[in-house]
């Protein structure tokens, strides 16, 4: 055998148990709180809700973007952010003052048996909203020092 077949049969081996590995996966995308998960979303919703599998660790990743709100406090989002709210669930918040809009990402993992769930939240409080706004709250100035290199050989 050639070290070049030697090599592909090799490749293919490690594809193969890759293959088998991600097929395992994928049941994971049918236990109950998976689907309990996605069921927690407004039926309305659920049609936006990206639903994922982790192609290299054993998640399973929901996200939806709610756009157009009127403030952090809609009715819209609260309600999906109270199901999962809870001992089960960690969760963080990020918030983004960097565009017009102002931006939180709300993230919540639960661990079931040996995977995780995530489900993240991209929430987007219109621009012109009367209610929810950006403000400068501050200014920080900084200077920036960088060195500049360049390989110089004999």
């Amino acid at each position: 055998m050639t070290a070049f077949s030697k090599q592909i049969a090799r490749a293919s081996r490690i594809a193969r148990t890759e293959a088998k590995r991600l097929a395992a996966r994928v049941a994971l995308l049918k236990h109950p709180a998976v689907k309990a998960a996605f069921e927690a979303f407004p039926l309305a919703m659920r049609k936006d809700v990206n639903v994922s599998l982790s192609a290299y660790g054993d998640s399973v990743f929901m996200n939806t973007s709610l756009r157009g709100l009127d403030s952090f406090k809609s009715p819209k989002l609260t309600k999906v952010l109270e199901k999962f709210v809870g001992d089960e669930w960690s969760a963080r918040v990020n918030e983004y003052t960097n565009d017009l809009s102002p931006n939180k990402d709300f993230h919540f993992e639960r661990r079931v048996g040996e995977f995780t769930i995530a489900v993240s939240l991209y929430a987007y409080v219109k621009s012109d909203s009367p209610l929810c706004r950006i403000v400068v709250t501050g200014v920080t100035e900084r200077v920036v020092r960088e060195e500049t290199k360049e390989i110089v050989c004999a």
